[in-house]
């Protein structure tokens, strides 16, 4: 069907759950075939209710949004939107923030440096990994959006391959933008000579990997063997890892790239409303991310942030929120 052509295939894997544990739900209470769809706003805040407390918030959200769209694709209303399905889920946000995951620690300038030391350019694998880290930081994307999560699933509508054609055009002085298929990362060239320049980085992996075809991904590397291979997440998380916990440097995750770069664009003097625009947030969705600053910097060990780093974030994304006109009470009720 077109419509389920829509949604893209993490999306539709994400999405499954809703429907299954629902399912279950109306299973487990005998509820009528007819009565799950559509699903009414009484049956819905029942199913929430279910489950608050024993989830995170963000699963919750994540299976409603999986039971809205299974009652899209079968044409059924939606009463999702309903007043006490809103305050239900508002009030499984609360209740389920003992299962929240710790933050994670975001990468730093200190892991990059870290990272370069153990970096030999001329080595296909090697350039492929620095060109990964530094655009990934730089461009404050997600590890998902650079790599690739399962090396059997390359498409060339959701992947950026080798065949795309790149362009580098300069914006103004020392901004550079890599554009691809429909999507723009932005990355900025740094002073000639600095060893995290992503740009430099970037036309290095393309230089050394040269021989790979145009369809393999856009940061695919030859092996050892001669064969083009794509890179996947697991491995690259692996060998920076591997680099970082030898050298006593905070553990990371995928998302510990783009809050990272984030980090270090605001500190930077970037204003906020750019690396929102970079990143493709939402001014709410960009302060929901950063309401916790001040839990998530100590995390790393490195010690590379301050308390004048922190106290000046905080100042950075208050003077956000005022300016957008978005009430602390929202970010209070708000779970992403």
């Amino acid at each position: 069907m077109a419509v389920q052509g829509a949604f893209a295939p993490n999306t539709k894997s994400t999405y499954a759950a809703g429907p299954l544990r629902f399912t279950q739900f109306c299973d487990k209470w005998a509820i009528s075939e007819e009565a799950r769809m559509p699903a009414n706003y009484a049956l819905l805040c029942t199913f929430i209710g279910e489950h608050k407390g024993l989830y995170f918030g963000n699963t919750i959200c994540s299976w409603m949004s999986g039971l809205r769209s299974w009652h899209i694709m079968n044409h059924a209303p939606w009463y999702g939107d309903d007043a006490w399905v809103h305050l239900a889920r508002t009030f499984t946000n609360k209740e389920g923030t003992k299962h929240k995951r710790s933050p994670c620690a975001p990468v730093s300038i200190k892991h990059l440096s870290s990272l370069r030391r153990s970096i030999h350019l001329s080595n296909p694998y090697h350039a492929a990994i620095w060109a990964v880290a530094l655009v990934t930081f730089f461009g404050c994307r997600r590890l998902g959006e650079t790599t690739l999560t399962v090396a059997s699933t390359v498409d060339p509508k959701y992947h950026v391959l080798r065949s795309t054609k790149i362009s580098f055009c300069a914006l103004r002085d020392g901004t550079k933008s890599t554009k691809e298929l429909g999507a723009t990362i932005i990355v900025t060239a740094c002073c000639h000579g600095n060893p995290l320049c992503p740009v430099a980085a970037f036309k290095n992996h393309f230089d050394i990997n040269s021989s790979i075809p145009p369809s393999s991904t856009l940061f695919a590397y030859t092996s050892s063997s001669g064969e083009p291979k794509n890179l996947l997440k697991h491995n690259f998380l692996s060998f920076v890892t591997n680099i970082w916990s030898s050298t006593m440097l905070a553990h990371i995750l995928g998302h510990s790239f783009h809050i990272g770069g984030a980090i270090e664009l605001l500190l930077a003097g970037v204003p906020p409303e750019i690396i929102a625009a970079t990143r493709g947030w939402t001014s709410l969705t960009f302060l929901l991310y950063w309401r916790h600053i001040d839990k998530i910097l100590p995390m790393s060990t490195s010690k590379a942030y301050n308390q004048a780093d922190l106290d000046r974030l905080t100042s950075i994304f208050e003077h956000f929120r005022i300016a957008h006109k978005i009430p602390t009470s929202l970010l209070d009720n708000s779970s992403i």
